[in-house]
Parts: C-alpha cells; sequence; structure tokens
C-alpha cells in the first residue's frame, strides 16, 4: 500500500494559494457579468434614443420636403447650379483652354510646338472644372436666394401683379372711353369737313369748267394759228431744201466729199492696218520669250484690227473734209479755172504752131542744103 500523504508546509501554502486564486477568478467573473448587463443596458437605451432621433429626423424630413417653400429653394437652386455651372463651365473651357495656350507658346521651341496644345488641353481642362465648380456654387446661392425670396414674397409680389393689372385695366377702360370720344368728335369733325369739301368743290368745279372753256377757246385758235405757221414754215423748208438740192455747188461739194472719204478712208484703212499689224508685232516680240512666240501674231492681230479702224476713221474725216472743200473751191473758181486753161492751151498752140514752122524751115534749109552739095535737081 501506497503511504498516505502528508501535509507539508509548501503544499498547505500551495493550497492556501490555489483558494485565493479561485476566489480571485470568481470576483473578476462577477464583475465581467456586472459589466456585460450593464453595457446590455446602455446599448438598449443608446439604441432607443437613436431609433427616436431617426423617427424625429424622418418626420422632420418629410415635414421640410413637404414645405412649399424648401421645395421652391432647392428647384431654384438645383436650376440656378445647372445654369450657373454650364455657363462657368463653358467660360472656363473657353478662357482656361486659351491661357493654356499661350502659356505653352513660351516652351514651345524646345517641344517643337507640342506644349501648345498640350497647354491649351490642360487650361482648358482646369478652367472647366474650376469654371463648373464656381458657377455652380454660384448659381445654386444666388439660385436658392432668389427662389426663397421669391416663394417667402409671393403674397407680396401676387399682391403687386394684382394692382398692376388692376391699373392697367382702368387704364384700358379710361382709354376705349377716351377714344370713343374721339372717334365720335373725329366723326363729327369728318361730317363737318366732308360738307364743306362739297361746297367748296361744287364752287371750284364750276370756276374750273369756266376756265376750261376759256382756255379751250384760247388753245384751239392758238393751235389752228400754230397749225398755220407750221405750214408755212414747212412750205419755206421744203423750197429751200430743194434750191439747196438742187444747187450745183451743194451737188459737187457733197460728191467730192463723198469721193474723198471714200479714197482716203480706203487708204487710211489699208495704212493703219500695214502700219498697226507691224507695230503690234514689234510689241509682241517683247513677251515672244514668255509665250513661245504667240504673242507676236496674236499682237500683229490687235495692231492690225486697231490700225485699220483708226486709218479709216481718220482717212475718212480728212477725204471728206478734204474732198468737200477741194470741190467747193474748184467749183466756186470754174470760170478762173476755165479761162486759166484755155489760155495755157492757146499758149500750147502758139508755141506748137512756132515750133512745127520752125521744124518746117529747117528742114527745107537742110534739103536746100543738100540738093546744093550734089548738083542734083530738087523734086
Amino acid at each position: 500500500m501506497a503511504a498516505p500523504l502528508r501535509k507539508t508546509p509548501s503544499v498547505e501554502k500551495d493550497l492556501s494559494e490555489v483558494a485565493e486564486k479561485s476566489s480571485a477568478m470568481k470576483t473578476i467573473i462577477t464583475r465581467a457579468e456586472d459589466a456585460k448587463t450593464k453595457a446590455a443596458m446602455k446599448w438598449q437605451a443608446a439604441k432607443v434614443k437613436v431609433l427616436e432621433k431617426a423617427k424625429v429626423a424622418r418626420a422632420k424630413s418629410v415635414e421640410l420636403s413637404s414645405d412649399k417653400s424648401v421645395q421652391a429653394t432647392a428647384a431654384s437652386v438645383v436650376g440656378g447650379a445647372t445654369v450657373g455651372g454650364i455657363g462657368g463651365a463653358t467660360g472656363g473651357l473657353l478662357l482656361g483652354g486659351a491661357t493654356g495656350a499661350v502659356l505653352g507658346v513660351l516652351p514651345a521651341l524646345f517641344t517643337f510646338g507640342l506644349s501648345i496644345p498640350i497647354g491649351a488641353a490642360l487650361g482648358a481642362g482646369c478652367g472647366l472644372l474650376m469654371g463648373g465648380a464656381t458657377g455652380t456654387a454660384t448659381g445654386a446661392g444666388v439660385g436658392g436666394t432668389a427662389g426663397y425670396s421669391a416663394y417667402t414674397r409671393r403674397d407680396e409680389i401676387a399682391s403687386f401683379i394684382e394692382q398692376v393689372r388692376a391699373k392697367l385695366v382702368e387704364a384700358l377702360g379710361k382709354g376705349k372711353c377716351t377714344a370713343a370720344e374721339a372717334k365720335a368728335k373725329a366723326s363729327n369733325k369728318i361730317e363737318d369737313a366732308r360738307v364743306k369739301a362739297i361746297d367748296t368743290f361744287t364752287l371750284a368745279k364750276g370756276f374750273v369748267m369756266s376756265h376750261i372753256a376759256a382756255a379751250k377757246e384760247t388753245t384751239f385758235a392758238a393751235v389752228n394759228s400754230a397749225g398755220e405757221k407750221a405750214t408755212e414754215v414747212a412750205q419755206v423748208t421744203k423750197v429751200k431744201t430743194i434750191e439747196i438740192a438742187s444747187d450745183k455747188q451743194v451737188q459737187v461739194t457733197a460728191a467730192s466729199a463723198a469721193g474723198g472719204a471714200a479714197v482716203l478712208g480706203s487708204g487710211g484703212a489699208a495704212v493703219g492696218f500695214a502700219t498697226g499689224g507691224a507695230v503690234g508685232a514689234a510689241v509682241g516680240v517683247v513677251p515672244a520669250f514668255f509665250t513661245f512666240g504667240l504673242s507676236i501674231p496674236v499682237f500683229a492681230a490687235i495692231g492690225s484690227g486697231c490700225g485699220l479702224a483708226t486709218g479709216a476713221v481718220v482717212g475718212g474725216a480728212t477725204g471728206l473734209v478734204g474732198g468737200g472743200a477741194t470741190g467747193f473751191g474748184v467749183y466756186t473758181k470754174r470760170d478762173a479755172i476755165g479761162s486759166s486753161v484755155t489760155k495755157t492751151l492757146s499758149q500750147v498752140d502758139s508755141a506748137a504752131k512756132v515750133v512745127k514752122r520752125r521744124a518746117s524751115d529747117s528742114a527745107d534749109y537742110v534739103r536746100n542744103r543738100l540738093v546744093g552739095g550734089t548738083g542734083g535737081t530738087t523734086d
């Protein structure tokens, strides 16, 4: 058998320490249970408070969302933010893009120009964000303020509008009355003016008819007198025309002018054609190197046409004036020219007779000499 276990002082000490530790553990467990219970109670109380506050907040939210002023303010905020955001974003995009492009010009020499579009893109992006944010915030603030003010003062605004409408209706009524009175007065004045106009027209018609009759008689007399004078002038003109047309001097002058114009016009046209063609060809030589020689015939044709027209006009005018002047001078001095020609012909005839006589005498003298020298007889 085993020997009975004996309690030594160290074992008793260990047993006492274990008993103490077991008592401390129980105390800790008891306190932990108490703390857990208190924590559960506090959590439940906090949960109840949170639920109560959530219900209050929900009720407040429903109340605020049902409030017309809140709805109007919220709608104004959204509208103002949208409009302001779009405007600010657009302005920021343009301004930022332009600023970025300008700043990108500085290093463009080192980036081969790539810094300009990159700077423009970065500037446009930054401007878009900043402009959109600024515009949205400004639009929301201004829109919300305007919407809230308009809604809170809707009664005053409606009253003001009603007053304006009432005043307009009152003014319109007064205007209608005034217009009716003015229309009645105008109708009376128009009727009076119509009566006066009819009377005046009747008087004027009688006066005009009397003057028309007098003017008609005067016109008939003047027309008859003018017709007689016109007939006399026409007869005198006809006689004068026939006289001028049958005048030999006029006929000779006209024929000489026509002949001179025809002759000199043709000659001038021919000379102008040749001269203009030569000058045009000479001028066309200058650009011939650039036109591969085509400018010479072209300029010659142009010069010939211009010379032909100019020569025909100048020659025709000169021949017309010169031929007419020559024909007129020859015809007016035909007697002197005829006597001069007759005198010249008589002198030529006398000289011819003298020459003939001297030639006959010389022939007789030579024949006599020849006959005397040979010892023959004359026939």
